[in-house]
């Protein structure tokens, strides 16, 4: 299933206290119990299932690790070519681009809004 290996982290509808390891903490989609309901495996080892439908428990920070790339783009600041995962497209610069990495290493404009383009074809 889509989203299997994406690296997450809390979301705004977070309620599980410190079961990720705390805030910041990062974990891997290693699948999917329905359409509602996702199995995380968090960095500190511990494993459990959150909502994925309607509630926010969980932020995507990166699918690479999903195969996802999109084909004809490049990172304006690494030049990474093609961008695997989200592509993050500046609302504000004509064709300005950048991969995951660099888009949280606030490598841009910090002022500027963007796009999130989860999969290859998507506009926004």
């Amino acid at each position: 299933m889509e989203g299997v290996g994406s690296r997450v982290m809390r979301g705004p509808d977070w309620k599980w206290g410190k079961q990720d390891g705390g805030d910041g903490h990062l974990g891997t989609v290693r699948n999917f119990e329905s359409s509602e309901e996702v199995v995380v495996v968090w960095d500190n080892g511990t494993a459990a299932n959150y909502r994925c439908s309607g509630t926010y428990d969980l932020r995507i920070i990166d699918s690479a690790p999903t195969g996802i790339k999109h084909e004809g783009s490049m990172c304006d600041t690494c030049r990474q070519q093609p961008i695997f995962g989200i592509r993050w497209k500046c609302a504000e610069c004509p064709n300005y681009d950048l991969c995951s990495m660099c888009y949280h290493g606030d490598k841009h404009q910090l002022r500027h809004r963007f796009f999130r383009i989860a999969t290859p074809g998507s506009e926004r």
